[in-house]
């Protein structure tokens, strides 16, 4: 008896230590704006209060595994950006993921239910409060991140550049934006790009922008190199000051199918000099002023001519798209049902 003991003493101890890492150094951090507290350990039942602590904890660990964030219904008040740096090696599995604790495919979501991320960093020196200024929310200097259910609202100072989620680095990869609503107001709370990369596997999925001014901007490459595998699909983009998609070395597999974007300055923004041919499918582009434009930091340079082309299929050019505004209702923001561009499949919901 004693002999088998020790054989199946054993055999665990080698299951153990054969499982993966990954198993065994995984986290879950939860957030709670409301009834956490940052000295707490971030557990379901102790919760942090900010994103800011969280990010801290995440910061600090190098084991290999994924970390998810859960972030509790709230607004959250983010007077500093918070970054994301840590050393961990995730992967395209075992990733970093800051996300809603109640998503929009659950029966009981509703819009009062997605975590508000709003910025009220100051960064204007004393004396000089007309002074141009820039602030992020998120800023993300690692791989394999997603970002999922969340609401951004911008920063209220004046003359201010704001962008909700930033990744901007060397040798970046894999990023996913996913269900999260981005809602503006350059005369309120302002947002400037709501979501900005550079590098490769920049993916916008599922997202709504509303009365922002560059609605996802896919940046410079690195050393000049185009970035590959970026993709924005399956949103809804409505009253965009400058453009809905802005891209600059941005290679061609750019994938663009099942968006709408309408009322907005320009369908589509590039870099002086990009002369990529890009494809885009099974879209509603309507109601916008220009459609295609060349565009610096500070804005739009003017309109693109016939050097310009794109592949288009199945590109509905006119109808009028009419979005719900009630916040109460579950599809606020959404293509009212049964009306033109509804069948789209475009905003939160994916199933």
């Amino acid at each position: 008896m004693k002999s088998c003991s020790k054989k199946i003493l054993l055999f665990s101890l080698v299951l153990v230590i054969t499982q993966p890492a990954e198993s065994i150094f995984g986290e879950t951090l939860y957030i709670d704006c409301r009834n956490g507290s940052d000295k707490n350990p971030g557990t379901e039942d102790k919760p942090l209060r900010t994103l800011e602590q969280a990010a801290l904890m995440a910061n600090s660990k190098a084991e290999p595994g994924p970390t998810t964030i859960k972030i509790a219904p709230g607004i959250y008040n983010i007077d500093k950006c918070v970054v994301f740096e840590n050393t961990r090696p995730y992967t395209g599995k075992d990733r970093l993921m800051i996300e809603a604790t109640i998503l929009p495919d659950d029966p009981q979501w509703k819009p009062a239910l997605m975590p508000v991320i709003l910025s009220t960093e100051d960064p204007r020196q004393p004396g000089k409060p007309d002074r141009h200024t820039e602030t992020y929310s998120l800023k993300i200097k690692i791989n394999h991140v997603t970002i999922r259910g969340l609401r951004f609202c911008g920063n209220p100072l004046a003359n201010n550049w704001h962008a909700c989620v930033e990744r901007v680095g060397e040798s970046l990869d894999d990023l996913l934006v996913t269900q999260c609503m981005f809602v503006g107001d350059k005369d309120a709370c302002d947002i400037y790009s709501a979501a900005l990369a550079t590098g490769d596997r920049f993916v916008i999925d599922h997202c709504i922008f509303y009365n922002c001014h560059a609605c996802t901007v896919f940046w410079d490459g690195l050393a000049g190199i185009a970035s590959k595998g970026n993709a924005m699909r399956y949103c809804i983009i409505d009253g965009a000051y400058i453009s809905g998609v802005w891209t600059c070395q941005t290679a061609e597999d750019f994938e663009f199918h099942h968006n709408i974007v309408t009322r907005s300055e320009y369908f589509w923004m590039r870099k002086p000099g990009d002369k990529q041919k890009y494809q885009v499918h099974d879209c509603i582009v309507t109601g916008n002023r220009y459609y295609s434009g060349y565009g610096v930091a500070s804005g739009p340079t003017g309109q693109t001519g016939t050097e310009i082309t794109y592949e288009e299929e199945n590109v509905i050019k006119e109808g009028e798209v009419t979005l719900l505004k009630d916040k109460r209702a579950r599809n606020y923001l959404h293509v009212a049902e049964g009306t033109f561009g509804s069948e789209l499949g475009a905003g939160l919901f994916k199933k």
